[in-house]
């Protein structure tokens, strides 16, 4: 497949099922690293579109109905208007994240391991992840996975707000989990340890980079962090 059939593909519609975009994808890693950017930016937009809209705030409840307005009209428009909104919500979500206090990067990661978002995700992977190709991705943070750390079922690059990350979705004994891999100096703000109703995290610095673990089960959580603490380096 040509690389602007398949741009023009994946701009219209960024979760396609296609079998030959997701063909193409696979064969070629720069177009599944473009498809992964346009998946992650997706995500965002519907993030942003959900997030509480405080009382006797005014113009961000304007923002909010431009929102709603966008997503009932995204469907209608042709490609080259999804690009053009694409790039236009980057200011939008970047407004909204402003009022979420510390918690911004906390209320990106909980989108990113969102039932709806994993099952996208695992959808998209390869079927088999080797440990040499996570190590192509770790690179781009300068790090290496020296040690086997459970079988993993996707490993992506994402962006959490506009922090390039590698996510990872490994198997544990009670359900799936999600660990990132994201730069130290654009996370500082991160709590070691952060819930909601449905996910425990932590998160802890190896050198230059900050590992961030999310599941619904602690224990799952906690060994994985165990693990992780002596098989990564960078």
């Amino acid at each position: 497949m040509d690389e602007l059939t398949f741009r023009r593909t994946i701009y219209a519609e960024p979760n396609t099922t296609d079998p030959e975009i997701i063909q193409a994808a696979k064969d070629d890693p720069a177009k599944q690293a473009f498809w992964d950017e346009v998946k992650t930016m997706d995500a965002q937009i519907v993030q942003a579109m959900n997030i509480p809209v405080p009382e006797n705030f005014a113009d961000k409840l304007i923002l909010r109905q431009g929102l709603d307005e966008f997503s009932q009209k995204r469907q209608k428009r042709p490609w080259y208007f999804a690009m053009a909104a694409s790039l236009a919500m980057v200011a939008g979500i970047s407004y909204m994240t402003l009022f979420a206090g510390n918690n911004g990067l906390v209320n990106d990661v909980y989108a990113h391991v969102s039932s709806d978002y994993i099952m996208k995700e695992l959808s998209m992977s390869q079927s088999n992840v080797t440990q040499d190709s996570i190590n192509q991705k770790m690179a781009s943070f300068n790090g290496v996975m020296s040690k086997d750390i459970g079988e993993v079922v996707s490993a992506n690059y994402c962006y959490l707000d506009t922090i390039k990350s590698l996510h990872m979705i490994i198997k544990g004994e009670k359900g799936l989990i999600s660990l990132f891999v994201v730069p130290d100096s654009e996370s500082k703000g991160l709590q070691e340890t952060f819930s909601n109703s449905e996910f425990v995290g932590t998160s802890f610095l190896l050198e230059s980079a900050k590992i961030i673990i999310v599941g619904n089960n602690t224990d799952d959580v906690s060994q994985l962090q165990k693990v992780a603490k002596t098989s990564f380096r960078f």
